[in-house]
């Protein structure tokens, strides 16, 4: 019981600052990356980063990576649960957030670039599983790109996709990549994503 009040108290709380508020306004109709809402607000990239990070860690808004970009918008679901319905209890359109992944992506995570590789293997888990989202599923990577994509967030690629290969987060074969998925198909299958660019 305590466990639900508190987080339905976090959702008010999440709603009590004018900048929340104005990103869920802002991404009402069509998701926008976090640079993109930094200059619409004129406030620091690291400061929206902060409150969107409160605004998907009680579920009301949802993140999802579309090539170098982290699109955020809100989870209209969530947000259609009426106030009378958050009080009593009602509703249970507010899914079920993970403090633990959140509060490690925060850790780690600045402005969209990886700090520093975690050393415990819980958190490094958390961070390269975070890092697979930038790998389209059923799409094959030649190591260049793969390269590319990871020097975005952190300059040691080697440490990346090896950590990244040994906890099964992607896949590797001649020098081609992919993100394991449950369909993955294996290294001598052909066609799968089309072809290597």
């Amino acid at each position: 019981m305590s466990d639900d009040l508190n987080a339905r108290a976090a959702v008010f709380r999440a709603l009590s600052h004018p900048a929340r508020l104005t990103l869920l306004r802002l991404t009402w109709s069509e998701p926008l990356a976090g640079d993109h809402l930094a200059r619409l607000m004129n406030l620091a990239p690291a400061t929206v980063s902060h409150h969107l990070a409160q605004l998907v860690e009680v579920g009301l808004m949802v993140a999802r990576q579309e090539g170098h970009a982290r699109l955020h918008g809100p989870d209209h679901a969530a947000l259609d649960a009426t106030l009378a319905g958050l009080i009593r209890g009602e509703t249970t359109a507010l899914p079920a957030a993970d403090p633990y992944r959140n509060r490690v992506l925060r850790s780690f995570f600045r402005a969209g670039k990886l700090t520093t590789i975690p050393a415990q293997l819980k958190k490094k888990m958390v961070v390269m599983q975070e890092l697979g989202l930038l790998f389209g599923p059923g799409r094959r990577y030649p190591e260049r790109e793969v390269n590319a994509i990871l020097g975005e967030v952190h300059p040691d690629v080697a440490t990346l996709r090896r950590e990244m290969i040994g906890m099964n987060i992607l896949a590797r074969d001649r020098g081609v990549y992919w993100r394991v998925t449950p369909d993955s198909p294996g290294p001598s299958d052909e066609g799968a994503g089309g072809p290597v660019e």
